[in-house]
């Protein structure tokens, strides 16, 4: 049962402990990433047209991801809330903005939507599954956590330095603490073990992978629930940040998870200023490292 767990997170080690940083060599990286992103997720939606009932379990795949994602709002803000009260955050300091297209920044969650529904179209009219489908999107799964593993030691940034970051460290578990009553009443009210209610809650924003890592372990209705809800993180994220960080900086780089380290980054630096930057690369880093972790740890109890 566990040598899934220990393959996936032996794939994480091994690429974290390649010092890679020649720039041609991240950007091949990088691209070898992407493109086993977009093969997982559409044999993702490849796979949803196979699920018993599909046009219920779509009904489903809505209800559960927006519970999901107003559980975890309602969770992970208001505990990120009170803490900030107490952290002695710096004050936000907002940078000139920079003129950039908002569509833009809409672009890449609509392409993984689009190759989501292109799998489900595809499998709806072929009806018939494909050759090693599982096999194959287990080898692209290891692939994308090699490459990620790569990335995350191409930060520059040790470990060490991260978890003695203070205000970043109770960030990241206060968003740990906060997300485990909303992963106890998804599987609550969908009747699924405790454990796999979970681990649907610790993705922290990182729709890339815990999508992927419950559709593996589980099933693609879950995985798919799971993609929407960690995506629309993001997507609130970048509406929350000009009018919550002046409120509370913590709940903003808080709620951004795992993508305070990278996605969001540069619009949490230009809304609150250089001195959050720090916190806000800690708190996404130890949120990433924790993603696969917990994941795996909690659906290989269930």
């Amino acid at each position: 049962m566990y040598s899934s767990l220990l393959i996936i997170l032996g794939a994480l080690i091994v690429g974290y402990a390649i010092p890679l940083k020649h720039p041609s060599g991240l950007i091949l990286v990088r691209r070898l990433s992407s493109w086993m992103l977009y093969l997982i997720l559409f044999l993702m939606g490849y796979g949803l047209a196979f699920v018993d009932n599909l046009g219920q379990n779509i009904l489903q795949l809505l209800y559960q991801s927006l519970s999901l994602i107003a559980l975890l709002l309602l969770f992970n803000l208001s505990a990120l809330v009170w803490v900030g009260r107490f952290l002695d955050m710096p004050k936000a300091e907002p940078q000139q903005a920079r003129s950039t297209h908002k569509w833009a920044l809409f672009k890449d969650p609509l392409v993984l939507i689009s190759l989501l529904m292109l799998g489900l179209l595809l499998g709806l009219l072929y009806q018939q599954r494909l050759p090693a489908q599982g096999e194959l999107a287990e080898y692209a799964l290891i692939a994308l956590i090699f490459c990620i593993g790569i990335e995350l030691r191409s930060a520059g940034i040790s470990v060490r330095q991260l978890l003695l970051n203070r205000r970043g460290l109770i960030i990241a578990l206060v968003m740990v603490l906060s997300s485990i009553p909303a992963g106890l009443i998804c599987a609550y009210w969908f009747d699924l073990p405790y454990s796999v209610g979970l681990a649907m809650s610790s993705g922290f924003g990182w729709y890339s992978l815990s999508g992927a890592l419950l559709t593996e372990a589980v099933n693609p209705l879950i995985g798919s629930t799971v993609f929407f809800a960690d995506l629309s993180r993001e997507l609130i994220t970048l509406l929350l940040i000009p009018s919550l960080m002046l409120r509370s900086p913590a709940a903003t780089i808080g709620y951004a998870g795992a993508t305070a380290m990278d996605f969001s980054l540069p619009m949490l630096q230009r809304a609150g200023g250089n001195q959050l930057v720090p916190v806000a690369i800690a708190s996404g880093f130890i949120l990433s490292l924790l993603c696969p972790l917990l994941i795996l740890v909690l659906v290989n109890l269930a």
